[in-house]
């Protein structure tokens, strides 16, 4: 048996935290409607989505804020088959979190890049942090 290597890139990956509750307090949205939402807006925006989806939950804790909330990490990276430049590669991931996080009714949800994170505010969220 044989085997090679494929191309050695510089790595580089995303992540987006993404609650399952619309506005922070309807009933959760189970994982077959993310997943079929990540399918749904890959291929309305013609974006190859390639990563994993794993279960986890939100955590606020400290003086006077206290909030749990089910989530999922949806993670990804540059994959060396499909080399892609990084600026891209975030502009485009920026892209489909948004709207995913659309589709899903999020207010908010937050991304971070190998070099970099960011909040992602929708036309859902009450009241705003980013002017």
């Amino acid at each position: 048996m044989s085997y090679k290597t494929g191309l050695n890139i510089e790595f580089f990956e995303a992540s987006a935290l993404v609650g399952l509750k619309a506005g922070y307090q309807s009933e959760n949205i189970n994982i077959n409607t993310i997943e079929e939402a990540i399918k749904h807006v890959s291929e309305r925006i013609d974006y190859i989505f390639s990563g994993t989806i794993t279960p986890t939950k939100i955590l606020v804790a400290g003086k006077d804020k206290n909030y749990e909330e089910d989530a999922v990490l949806i993670w990804t990276s540059i994959y060396p088959r499909f080399s892609v430049v990084e600026n891209k590669f975030k502009e485009s991931f920026i892209k489909f979190i948004g709207e995913l996080a659309i589709e899903l009714k999020q207010e908010r949800t937050s991304i971070n890049f190998s070099d970099e994170s960011l909040m992602l505010e929708t036309e859902f969220c009450k009241n705003p942090d980013l002017k």
